[in-house]
């Protein structure tokens, strides 16, 4: 449960799920926030269905077989796998952009351009990739401490904003800004902070009676940290939507908050802690997206030679590389190649990787209705209504994006997505198809 809170970085949650709810849905954000928290808690109600069931070491991609049959795994590969490749790209340049800033911070002037954000992805990756190596024992406690070590800053910014007199709970729950629009805009935003939540699912087979302890894994993250983000768009929102015009100019929300409560003296410091609790959700990424691949491969979607695992450390290192070389190469061109600051190319991955998890999100709810269907007719209606709710939120996060395109290149994520999709879906039939057509003849 430690690496699965960890992934979630509460600490730089707190500092911008917030911010980017204020800029959309103002003074109503707690209700989309409110929103974000019990669609994500009915998607994880969907996952621990199969989490209680089955123990597998590709978390959704394991579990969904088991509804809908092999076809499915195929479909959840193709979106996953270059999912957690998006989703490390993203977290590695989150990290050069918060530790780029404390940099700036202490007189390093030049820490945003190409030369030392590239050096930042070189060793915040391969750190992360030799952590994740050395074993899921070691991962766990280096997430876990650099999180307590993070988390206690923004945490103090926080209640000193609780006690700033700003929280203004009247004009929060009066609803007076909201409109439809701004809300679905917001449950958006909300729901992005939660892609990727059920990681944990991938450990099954190293975990301590996975059964149990795999869907509290699950289920802490949209309600325990949903919660938790919830209390902070609360406290933060009136003071940053008050704050509008320093926000307009650059200045990081951690920063006007911790000057506008009266703790300025904390706004450097912020950025460096929220670098290293990026840096620990790194490390589990690393552990679930290597899981995922491996069992992939050991169906026969990838090369074989993924399966390994080394033998003293009892982790795939072969997997490891799969994912992390990518991830590394991906964000360095797009840092050398384009004119784009690392925020702007953070913004465009991170949006990217929604749209990534919006078909294994979509199939694993309807997935989760058929087990439950199957074992207790007496509830299907509560389950179907569950479900369908559930699973229309996910779909808003890929529909947001079409109705309502950002500037480009955002506006042609919701393509790019879908075009990798389509190629990795090819490659992983033609794959398998070609190790069948082998293995047939070598029988003859």
């Amino acid at each position: 449960m430690g690496l699965s809170i960890a992934s979630f970085v509460p600490a730089v949650g707190l500092a911008q799920v917030p911010a980017y709810l204020a800029a959309y849905s103002g003074r109503s954000s707690w209700l989309a926030m409110a929103a974000s928290v019990v669609a994500f808690t009915l998607i994880g109600l969907f996952i621990t269905v199969f989490a209680r069931r089955f123990i597998g070491t590709g978390s959704l991609y394991s579990y969904i077989r088991h509804a809908f049959g092999s076809w499915s795994t195929l479909v959840i590969a193709a979106a996953m796998i270059p999912g957690y490749i998006v989703a490390i790209m993203s977290l590695i340049v989150g990290v050069g952009v918060f530790f780029g800033s404390f940099l700036v911070s202490v007189g390093v002037a030049n820490a945003a351009g190409p030369g030392i954000q590239l050096l930042i992805y070189v060793v915040a990756t391969l750190v992360a990739m030799t952590i994740a190596y050395r074993g899921i024992d070691l991962s766990v406690r280096s997430s876990v401490i650099l999180t307590v070590i993070s988390l206690p800053v923004m945490l103090v910014i926080t209640i000193a904003t609780a006690f700033s007199g700003n929280v203004d709970l009247a004009g929060q729950f009066s609803l007076n800004d909201f409109t439809l629009n701004s809300f679905l805009q917001g449950l958006a935003i909300g729901s992005a902070y939660f892609i990727g939540f059920e990681g944990s699912a991938a450990l099954g087979a190293e975990t301590k009676n996975p059964n149990r302890n795999i869907p509290r894994a699950i289920i802490v993250i949209p309600v325990g940290i949903g919660l938790f983000y919830l209390a902070g768009t609360v406290i933060q929102v009136p003071t940053l939507v008050s704050a509008a015009d320093k926000l307009a100019l650059g200045i990081s929300p951690n920063a006007v908050l911790a000057e506008a409560a009266g703790v300025g003296f904390l706004s450097n410091v912020s950025d460096l802690v929220l670098a290293v609790a990026i840096f620990a959700s790194l490390i589990g990424f690393f552990n679930y997206g290597s899981r995922v691949v491996v069992s992939a491969a050991s169906d026969g979607l990838l090369p074989s030679s993924l399966v390994k695992v080394n033998k003293l450390h009892k982790s795939p290192g072969a997997a490891i590389a799969f994912i992390g070389v990518p991830s590394l190469i991906g964000p360095a061109l797009l840092l050398w190649l384009t004119p784009a600051s690392p925020l702007e190319i953070n913004g465009y991955i991170a949006t990217l990787l929604v749209y990534f998890w919006v078909i294994p999100y979509f199939l694993i709810c309807i997935g989760g209705a058929i087990l439950l269907n199957r074992t207790k007719g007496s509830r299907s209606f509560i389950v179907n209504v569950g479900a369908a709710l559930a699973s229309a939120t996910v779909l808003w996060l890929y529909l947001n994006g079409i109705i309502n395109p950002g500037p480009a290149p955002l506006n042609a994520l919701p393509y790019v997505m879908i075009g990798t999709f389509v190629v990795f879906l090819i490659a992983l039939v033609v794959s398998i198809r070609s190790k069948e057509k082998k293995r047939v003849l070598a029988q003859r």
